[in-house]
């Protein structure tokens, strides 16, 4: 596909930002769900997708803008339909990172988060 060669570069050099960014992705069941159901069909209308799930198009429309932003989907427009396929590089590059941090016996690092306080219970 025309102007994949930046992606594919971007894939082929994983770190851990952008790991983080699939592992995100897959977090949510219905958005490993659609990313399965994709690869397993090759490409995929997004209306088709819509009609083969239980949850309504504009959620569809969130994972699929998820999955796309972490690089594991891409779209093209044919007419008035969009399609999406995976990028079969992208899930490659993850495993080997997870396989490298694996084979280098490196602890994973913590991700610094803003501490949430829980506000102490109210008494009456």
């Amino acid at each position: 596909m025309p102007g994949c060669e930046g992606r594919d570069a971007l894939m082929n050099s994983m770190d851990e930002l952008r790991a983080v960014q699939i592992a995100r992705a897959f977090c949510d069941h219905t958005r490993f769900l659609i990313y399965k159901h994709i690869a397993e069909l090759n490409e995929m209308r997004c209306q088709d997708i819509c009609l083969g799930t239980s949850v309504c198009a504009s959620t569809v429309s969130h994972h699929l803008k998820v999955l796309s932003e972490s690089g594991l989907i891409e779209s093209r427009r044919e007419g008035q339909g969009v399609y999406y396929r995976t990028v079969p590089n992208s899930l490659r590059a993850y495993w080997r990172y997870l396989r490298m941090l694996e084979s280098e016996g490196r602890p994973l690092r913590k991700i610094s988060t803003a501490t949430r306080r829980v506000p102490p219970a109210v008494q009456h």
